[in-house]
């Protein structure tokens, strides 16, 4: 019972997250919320297939804009095949 207690909360396929739109669709029902959601759980989908969560994610982006020079690390402490 305690082993998936790290993993992400789904619910059926699809990241625990995607919700949140679907959920702001169903409260103010409009088409653009609709599409709206419906881009949302596009991309919870895509990154969810992808084996990624939002914050690793938001981590992978991060890495993409700064680069693979970390200045702020000791030399001795910088993960060489990171």
């Amino acid at each position: 019972m305690w082993r998936n207690t790290g993993q992400p909360v789904r619910v059926l396929m699809l990241d625990a997250r995607a919700c949140f739109p679907l959920l702001a669709a169903c409260v103010y029902w409009s088409w653009t919320t609709l599409y709206i959601a419906l881009a949302g759980i596009t991309f919870f989908g895509a990154i969810s297939f992808a084996g990624l969560t939002l914050p690793a994610m938001f981590r992978l982006g991060r890495r993409w804009l700064v680069g693979r020079t970390r200045t702020a690390v000791p030399v001795w402490n910088r993960r060489r095949h990171a």
